[in-house]
């Protein structure tokens, strides 16, 4: 039967009231009256549930600005709703019937619309939704199908290196979007060399037309390409199942309508669309309401993935469900101190309070708010679809994540500084999300504005970046970026970091040497006395006890900074390291075998590290700063990525 989103009743005519009064209403779903349908005015603020016998007493408030109406909404039917003409002792009834329940292969999404600020036409969803819509377009949601980074990643390829700066192999491979094949300089084992898609389409590209699920990322064209998580993608999430596979391959479960339109002006399909809101009756929109959309397990449905072994085997028992942690945000979230009362979109989805409805109809043209328009919602109750995030420096989100503090002292000409970070935020660790993020410490110390020697404690790890490592110390060294002048750093391996991660991690399964963070315990600093096709000298050379030795680059990070390799410096740093069959870190996920480390930072948790310097003063000054790292740097030197740090906090004392 098809549905009729806003139907009327004659009722009976009494003169307009401005005091509330009762109503009895009863909600029909495809002619039987119905137990346990919603029912509440339009743009007001309670809701009801029917009886047994269908019905239920209903308070209307004659206040409310525009059409008066009550609304009824069930899971498997469009929202309805009846027109009011004042008091009557009549039931009013609401009729409902049910949609089409398939899933329609044959649908094409919807066109989102172009650039903010152009009304095109109402094919578009911007046509009526400019701030919502304006919002979306800044977003990194409508760059995730085309984002270069990601396509550099899923075909292993440097598209922005030149073929004389190739360190891989020049290839052809093909062009996103296009599917055109162009020539770019491979660096790493691609996505398809695994034998499976990845399931990045599934969340990267959701809106490609036909079968949902498994599709390749190089599917993705036209708007499934261009705009990525789109608005006719997500309403069309139909329900959440959590724990399934990520995306659009089972967590969200997609409903493209599938019963014929009843007018040219709505398309092929008779319009449905599920949202937040009991109370949209627009007909073009064709609304079923969904609480999900106020709920974090929505967002879980492509922030939270487990991954069975793509490009090798994964030890069972250190992984027994056979997968291991990608994305986790959910799951943090989930087990920490802002379940339930901040969901997600609390902070990455703020407060539009400049606008009074998710339409923004009643203000550009001054529409009536009821059915056509919508009604105004409270100031806050519309969210801005930005989803601010580490990529959004006006979302202001990395510098509310992070604290950092410092302690010292002074004692036998040895400064020593004690450095917190702290997660004082967000709902999850810090860094979240995409495991190729990192967190870096960097810490100096000063006496009249030099700088002081370092004489021992914590420094930035592998995945900080470094101009050259190795673990073979025997001289000559192999550090080819090595040249005369240039400081070599010595560490012995003095055991491993204990620390509360995520998962295993911090919940007691894994030992303190199966966390896998090594500690290093500096030995000296030597100077690089030669460099010759044998390899470095140092001068004095290799200490006793080494080993590894490292090539410290003088540098020190800057917000909107390119980044430098900062391996070996007092510091420290926090990531989820994910390793392949080789042992290489920070790996591109679906390389990866293992999670050798996880030391990201839990909501309110905090760890403290330790740096000692030579002093030269007694006042000394000592400068500590966290940045993020969109990926690491050894990575961003392969595929030719620029890579910028971003400020989180900073201290000095």
């Amino acid at each position: 039967m098809e549905s009729a989103p806003v139907d009327s009743l004659d009722t009976i005519d009494t003169a307009p009231s401005t005091e509330s009064y009762a109503l009895t209403v009863r909600v029909m779903v495809d002619g039987v009256a119905t137990e346990g349908v919603t029912v509440m005015q339009g743009g007001g603020h309670e809701a009801w549930t029917t009886g047994a016998d269908g019905t239920v007493a209903v308070t209307i408030d004659p206040a409310i600005a525009g059409d008066h109406y009550v609304v009824a909404g069930h899971p498997e039917c469009r929202n309805g709703g009846t027109e009011l003409d004042g008091p009557t002792s009549e039931i009013v009834e609401v009729e409902l019937d049910r949609f089409d329940p398939s899933d329609n292969v044959d649908y094409t999404f919807r066109d989102p619309g172009d650039a903010p600020g152009e009304m095109n036409t109402s094919a578009q969803c911007s046509h009526c939704h400019l701030s919502i819509h304006e919002a979306w377009w800044s977003s990194p949601h409508r760059t995730a199908a085309k984002n270069p980074t990601v396509h550099d990643v899923y075909q292993g390829m440097a598209v922005g290196v030149a073929q004389a700066d190739c360190g891989g192999t020049w290839s052809t491979v093909s062009e996103p979007g296009s599917g055109a094949q162009v020539s770019a300089c491979v660096v790493a084992a691609s996505v398809a060399s695994t034998g499976s898609s990845g399931g990045c389409a599934d969340c990267h590209a959701p809106g490609i037309d036909g079968e949902l699920g498994g599709r390749d990322l190089l599917d993705a064209t036209d708007f499934a390409y261009e705009y990525g998580v789109h608005c006719d993608v997500c309403h069309r999430v139909e329900s959440v199942h959590q724990g399934e596979a990520a995306g659009v391959a089972g967590w969200l479960r997609l409903l493209r309508p599938s019963e014929p339109s009843a007018s040219p002006a709505f398309g092929d399909w008779a319009p449905l669309t599920f949202g937040p809101y009991l109370d949209v009756l627009n007909p073009n929109m064709g609304s079923a309401w969904r609480e999900e959309f106020h709920e974090a397990a929505f967002c879980g449905g492509c922030h939270q993935l487990e991954q069975g072994p793509l490009a090798g085997t994964i030890d069972l028992a250190r992984w027994p469900s056979g997968g291991i942690p990608i994305h986790s945000t959910f799951e943090e979230w989930s087990e920490g101190p802002m379940n339930p009362s901040a969901p997600c979109q609390s902070c990455h989805m703020p407060p539009l309070s400049e606008v009074g409805n998710s339409s923004d109809l009643y203000t550009e043209i001054d529409a009536i708010p009821g059915v056509a328009a919508g009604w105004e919602r409270p100031p806050g109750d519309v969210r801005q679809h930005a989803w601010w995030g580490p990529r959004q420096p006006e979302g202001g989100m990395l510098g509310l994540a992070a604290w950092v503090d410092i302690e010292k002292e002074v004692d036998a000409g040895v400064l020593t500084a004690r450095v917190t970070v702290k997660n004082t935020g967000p709902g999850h660790a810090i860094p979240t999300g995409e495991p190729m993020r990192n967190l870096v410490l960097a810490v100096e110390a000063t006496c009249e504005g030099a700088a002081l020697d370092f004489a021992g404690g914590d420094v930035v790890p592998s995945f900080g970046g470094s101009l050259g490592c190795t673990d073979s110390v025997a001289e000559p060294l192999d550090l080819p970026a090595a040249s005369v002048g240039m400081t070599v750093r010595f560490f012995a391996r003095d055991g491993d970091y204990d620390y509360t991660g995520h998962g295993p991690f911090g919940d007691g399964q894994f030992s303190v040497a199966e966390k896998g963070l090594p500690r290093w315990r500096w030995l000296d600093d030597g100077v690089v006395a030669s460099v010759d096709a044998s390899g470095v000298r140092v001068a004095r050379g290799v200490p006793e006890g080494s080993e590894r030795a490292v090539l410290i680059a003088d540098s020190f990070p800057a917000d909107g900074a390119t980044a430098d390799p900062l391996m070996g410096l007092p510091g420290f740093a926090f990531a989820r390291v994910l390793v392949d069959a080789n042992g290489n870190e920070m790996v591109p996920h679906h390389l990866a075998v293992d999670v050798q480390s996880d030391n990201r930072i839990l909501p309110s948790q905090s760890f403290t590290t330790e740096h000692q310097f030579v002093a030269t003063c007694d006042v000394p000054e000592v400068h500590a700063i966290l940045v993020h790292r969109a990926y690491p740097w050894s990575v961003a030197q392969s595929y030719g990525w620029t890579l910028t740090d971003s400020v989180m906090d900073e201290a000095r004392r």
